[in-house]
């Protein structure tokens, strides 16, 4: 049979054509219409926000031209996922989905290319666990995004903005399944990069590429994706710089206005290693101020190259002037690895010489550098002298460091030492082994309650603080020992120390004295062991409604029993009164002395102190203990031999504890008299028992808040059967 011709078989077929022509043509104003009526209804914003807090998307309109396409605008979306969560904006975007792989449960874009895109992704504290896996999980499919105008990216503490065209490749499994990102681009001709809020490159060109394997989390989570990435950074453009007059608060003063040094970098990272052949030239002046306070401007250059077998660094400020600041560095890193597994391989693997001479040198710095130790801190300017070559990361012996006027507070059981300061550093050799010493002279410091800035509870000179570490400079911390030493610091006015004592039951009410102190440290600031003595001069002193005057002496000697707690044992601890008066007790009484130790002690330094123990006292006479339950004109007129009848022993315990003083199992007696007594005095008010003896004569004394009873006949009998204040 002939075959038709195309145009007969037009003819021919000319209806069905026309009625599938309009079938399809109502079946793509259908898609129109629902498609777009999905897009911009709640409908498909319902859809897109089922789990707004793993994902949320919005969109000011929306349509689709064809099956799979989708135009949009006013995008925005975000999410969290584990510690990150991330958020993008767009002016308006384009793109398609792939049809065909939805049956594979793989949901694929062709290219998406969106305009004015701002990236931001940060780290939060609350850990956003993902979906419990049930079976394999649906694959996000991304093989470009794309766009010609990205304004901002925020990528954790890192910040880069300024207008250029970027390219990204994702693709990852969800429920735990594998992540990917494919060769990724950024290029800004005029791009500001920033680290931690310290600007990096201003107005300069800017080009960056990432590249991440297929990989899962239990593979590489949060930075230890660094060790499996390929990256590269090429920059060269304007540089911040240094300006240690106007930001001398600042760990890095970056950022000086005005003339600018340069910055170009070429730097390639495989796998974590960095590549042989990356390199940084960084110049920029430095402003800072002479002796006088004037303003001058130094040249500062830093270089870094890479070799197959290591990363050389050099630094140079050449001096310009007798008495300016001079700086020259030539070290080398044997190590081009930067995983984060051990963020300090580098120091460990540096090697060199550095020496530098700068005076009034902001020292922020080394603030940083002691992160560790929370309980120092170095702040203001200083002189700093130093002369260090490294091994292995290690100062190595005859390495110094010397540092003049220096502001140093150390912060020791709640209360905080500061004042203007002279280091020297050394680094010796012990036993094979480096140690690293640090003797610290204040000139002139003053104490005070770290909770009560501004109040001055010790004035001295010449505190000295050592610092005596070994080990690798890495664990400087880890190795420390410190020790904190002055003598015969001024004490002008004791009742500052009330905060110690237990409320109005015993309180300083004036005074003043000389305090020194020894103690050892660990590296928390904890004291180890101590050793404090105290000289008081005209101290008045309330036991309740009791009022006494004299002078003191105090020698402590205590040691922690528990490591992370301040538990002490007290090792030692005398005091000695002189001059002593009871306020109450008018007449021409001789004045009272005493030396007591307490021993078998424990204290816990806190607020205020609790105190246990069994003490021993040596004392003129009987009268104070006596005057504490009366005054002599309530007692019988034979209580007046006992207070003159000479030296007396006696023995005891004690416990201070919130707002109580408790004195117990009190024993006291010489060769004529005998006395038993036990005292509590609670929230200012005393209560106890006292028994005297004096031959056969014999009374009993019952205290009560507001009163007092006298016992004399069976006043044995009566203090034996009263209970027990503190257990024997």
């Amino acid at each position: 049979m002939p075959i038709p011709s195309p145009r007969a078989w037009l003819q021919a077929h000319r209806t069905g054509l026309r009625r599938a022509g309009w079938t399809l043509l109502g079946l793509y104003l259908l898609y129109l219409f629902a498609a777009n009526l999905f897009l911009n209804s709640a409908i498909g914003e319902r859809v897109a926000n089922r789990k707004p807090d793993r994902y949320h998307a919005r969109w000011d309109w929306a349509l689709s031209a064809y099956p799979g396409h989708i135009h949009a605008s006013g995008v925005v979306m975000g999410g969290h996922a584990r510690t990150n969560r991330w958020a993008v904006a767009a002016t308006r975007a384009d793109g398609r989905i792939r049809v065909l792989p939805l049956l594979w449960r793989t949901v694929s874009f062709g290219t998406i290319r969106a305009h004015d895109v701002s990236v931001h992704v940060s780290r939060v504290a609350e850990d956003k666990l993902p979906s419990k896996r049930e079976g394999r999980g649906w694959t996000l499919d991304f093989p470009a995004i794309t766009t010609p105008s990205l304004l901002r990216l925020d990528f954790y503490q890192a910040r880069v903005s300024g207008r250029g065209d970027a390219r990204f490749v994702f693709t990852k499994q969800l429920q735990g399944g594998p992540m990917a990102v494919g060769a990724s681009t950024l290029r800004m001709p005029e791009a500001t990069l920033s680290v931690a809020g310290v600007e990096l490159l201003r107005g300069g060109r800017l080009e960056f590429g990432l590249a991440i394997p297929a990989h899962i989390r239990e593979r590489a989570q949060g930075r230890e994706k660094f060790g499996i990435l390929d990256a590269y950074l090429r920059a060269e453009g304007a540089a911040p710089a240094i300006d240690l007059s106007a930001r001398h608060g600042e760990a890095l003063p970056l950022g000086a206005p005005g003339q600018a040094g340069h910055l170009r970098a070429d730097l390639v990272l495989s796998r974590g290693v960095l590549r042989p052949g990356s390199r940084l030239d960084w110049a920029a002046p430095v402003h800072a101020l002479d002796a006088e306070g004037r303003p001058v401007r130094y040249p500062l250059g830093a270089a870094l190259r890479t070799r197959r077998e290591a990363i050389e660094l050099a630094r140079r400020m050449p001096r310009t002037r007798p008495g300016a600041p001079w700086l020259q560095a030539d070290l080398r890193v044997d190590d081009r690895r930067l995983g984060p597994d051990d963020w300090l391989r580098p120091v460990r693997a540096l090697n060199g010489r550095l020496r530098t001479h700068w005076p009034q040198l902001p020292l922020r710095w080394i603030d940083t550098l002691l992160d560790d130790l929370a309980w120092l801190e170095v702040d203001g300017r200083g002189d700093l002298d130093a002369d260090i070559v490294l091994a292995d990361g290690q100062p190595r012996p005859g390495s110094r460091m010397d540092l003049d006027r220096l502001g140093l507070a150390a912060r020791v059981l709640d209360n905080r030492f500061a004042g203007q300061a002279q280091a020297r550093v050394r680094v010796l050799e012990q036993a094979g082994a480096p140690r690293t010493e640090a003797d610290i002279r204040l000139r002139h410091f003053a104490l005070g309650p770290e909770a009560r800035p501004g109040q001055v509870d010790l004035r001295g000179r010449d505190l000295r603080l050592e610092l005596v570490s070994a080990g690798p400079l890495a664990e400087f911390q880890q190795h420390l020992r410190a020790r904190l030493r002055f003598e015969d610091a001024e004490v002008p006015d004791l009742r500052s120390y009330n905060r110690y004592l237990p409320g109005a039951s015993a309180r300083l009410l004036g005074g003043s004295g000389l305090a020194s102190g020894d103690l050892h440290l660990d590296r928390e600031g904890g004291m180890v062991d101590g050793h404090m003595r105290l000289r008081g001069r005209d101290v008045r002193l309330a036991l309740g409604p009791s009022r006494l005057s004299g002078n003191v002496e105090l020698d402590s000697r205590l040691r922690r029993l528990q490591v992370g707690e301040r538990r002490y044992a007290v090792e030692a601890l005398s005091v000695g009164l002189d001059g002593v008066r009871l306020e109450q007790e008018r007449g021409g009484q001789a004045p009272w002395w005493a030396r007591m130790r307490l021993e078998q002690g424990e204290l816990h330094w806190r607020e205020p102190f609790e105190v246990n123990g069994r003490g021993t006292v040596e004392m003129r006479d009987a009268s104070v203990l006596l005057g504490l339950f009366a005054e002599r004109k309530a007692f019988p007129r034979w209580i007046g031999n006992l207070v003159d009848s000479g030296r007396a022993q006696a023995s005891g315990r004690l416990r201070i504890r919130d707002q109580e003083l408790v004195f117990d199992h009190v024993h006291a007696s010489n060769d004529r008299i005998g006395l038993q007594a036990r005292l509590r005095i609670a929230g200012g008010q005393p209560d106890g028992d006292l028994y005297a003896r004096w031959g056969v004569l014999g009374m009993g004394v019952e205290l009560q808040p507001g009163q007092r009873r006298l016992h004399l006949a069976g006043a044995r009998e009566w203090y034996e059967s009263r209970p027990a204040l503190l257990p024997e």
